[in-house]
């Protein structure tokens, strides 16, 4: 019975900060962007009602055996710097790479598509069971968060392109 309660406070402590993460991510990019912060975010961000996003075939197209560089609507703790690198192996494999000034983190775990979204599971605790839609305008890819854990979550988090590709978004992804 212990268990089961302890189990339930720790299920319920992962959705809430899931959603919270989801909330303040939705704030923050308006925020930031009506700032100006540092220019990164001040890039177009397009109204998810107007924009096409990839169906699972487009998903496998755009991710499977590529890699993507692009930027975060956000940092991450202990990173200076929002600029990130995916690679989605064929495999159902998935590496990611973001650095610092001062240090390099490397997450690996795997991916998959369910349900027209592109799921992410790292075996870093920290990073579960993410779950996006993609939108595309030209050739860059806006990253939408739909769920954390499996409970809904909702957010702009980041934008790609495929790592030798020019973007045709402003300003470039770094």
């Amino acid at each position: 019975m212990r268990d089961n309660r302890r189990r339930l406070c720790i299920t319920r402590f992962k959705r809430d900060f899931g959603l919270i993460l989801a909330g303040a991510v939705a704030i923050a990019v308006p925020a930031t962007a009506q700032s100006g912060n540092d220019g990164l975010n001040d890039y177009y961000v397009p109204d998810i009602e107007d924009t096409r996003s990839l169906d699972g075939q487009g998903l496998l197209a755009v991710f499977s055996g590529q890699t993507h560089r692009g930027t975060y609507s956000f940092l991450r703790k202990d990173i200076d710097t929002y600029a990130f690198s995916e690679t989605t192996y064929a495999d159902g494999r998935v590496k990611h790479v973001q650095k610092s000034h001062v240090k390099e983190i490397i997450d690996s775990g795997q991916w998959e598509i369910e349900d027209d979204t592109i799921c992410y599971d790292y075996d870093n605790e920290r990073l579960r069971q993410a779950c996006f839609k993609i939108y595309v305008v030209g050739n860059c890819y806006y990253h939408y968060q739909v769920s954390v854990e499996g409970f809904p979550a909702s957010g702009f988090t980041a934008r790609s392109v495929i790592k030798d590709e020019r973007p045709d978004c402003e300003p470039s992804v770094a």
